[in-house]
Formats: structure tokens, C-alpha cells, sequence
């Protein structure tokens, strides 16, 4: 498989977040930073490399949640 930044331009704090190994991640950043994007690629990664796998997309409001999911 290709380096994703062959793909895409990735900020530091991005690349930090996508090569993380914890299973749980605190994102700390402002509006319009990247931090949908930078989710939704991880799980978008995480689901093809694990395809019997479910995975659920949650959030405090549904149309937040149809967004995440339409983004990965």
C-alpha cells in the first residue's frame, strides 16, 4: 500500500493522528481545521484493512454523524 501522503497534503498534527496506534484519540483544534477528515480517513483505512469488522459512527447530532459517514 502507498504512502497516504502521496495522496493528500497532511498537516503534522494529521499525520500524528493517522499513524497513532492508541485506541483512543483527544483531537484538540479549532473550526475548519481538518479534524473530520483526518477521522474519517483513519476509519476509512481501519475498515478496508479490517473488512469483517463493524464500525459505528456516532456523534451529538445525526446530520454530524451523516456527514462523517458520507466523508469516509
Amino acid at each position: 500500500m502507498k504512502n497516504i501522503s502521496e495522496f493528500i497534503k497532511l498537516d503534522p498534527w494529521q499525520e500524528e493522528v493517522l499513524n497513532c496506534k492508541s485506541k483512543k484519540i483527544a483531537i484538540r483544534a479549532g473550526r475548519q481545521s481538518g479534524k473530520s477528515t483526518i477521522v474519517s480517513l483513519k476509519v476509512a483505512i481501519y475498515a478496508l484493512k479490517n473488512p469483517k469488522k463493524n464500525i459505528l459512527v456516532i456523534a451529538s447530532v445525526d446530520r454530524q454523524a451523516q456527514l462523517l459517514f458520507e466523508k469516509i
